[in-house]
């Protein structure tokens, strides 16, 4: 190899090795774009089943908290809303006060049905029980550092 030839191979191996380079770089950015987008369009799929599941239990409990007289149609409410709780397995403190909800929208809906005395005691149950899945939700979700200031 002369002195002339040297410098045309390195010429020809730049080029070629900045080439290599940038697919690699652009195969990567784009699957990290991918995986990015991915993840965030299952996160905003999760944040709907939490508010659904939030405006679902407000419902009920201020449907059967209210002085409203009983209505029956809400049965099927209670069902929907005690499937829940296996719909948000993955989130133990969530799962566990939909289960404490469930158990005091089941006793109201007992009480209101039967005109039962204790229905004053059960709507201080409902509003703390309403207030531990709302922040069980906004702990998994995020929202208790945002109320914080921490974001």
């Amino acid at each position: 190899m002369t002195l002339l030839e040297a410098p045309q191979t390195v010429t020809l191996i730049a080029p070629i090795i900045a080439l290599v380079v940038s697919l690699l770089t652009i195969l990567w950015s784009t699957r990290l774009a991918l995986v990015k987008e991915r993840r965030q369009l299952l996160w905003s799929k999760e944040l709907d089943r939490f508010f659904a599941l939030e405006e679902r239990a407000g419902q009920l409990v201020e449907e059967l908290a209210s002085h409203r007289a009983f209505d029956q149609s809400i049965g099927p409410k209670l069902e929907e809303f005690g499937q829940d709780a296996g719909r948000f397995t993955r989130h133990d403190d969530v799962r566990r006060a939909i289960l404490q909800l469930q158990n005091t929208l089941n006793r109201m809906f007992v009480a209101k049905r039967n005109h039962d005395n204790d229905q004053e005691n059960l709507r201080s149950e409902l509003d703390r029980d309403l207030k531990k899945l709302l922040n069980a939700c906004d702990h998994v979700t995020g929202r208790d550092k945002l109320h914080r200031g921490r974001i």
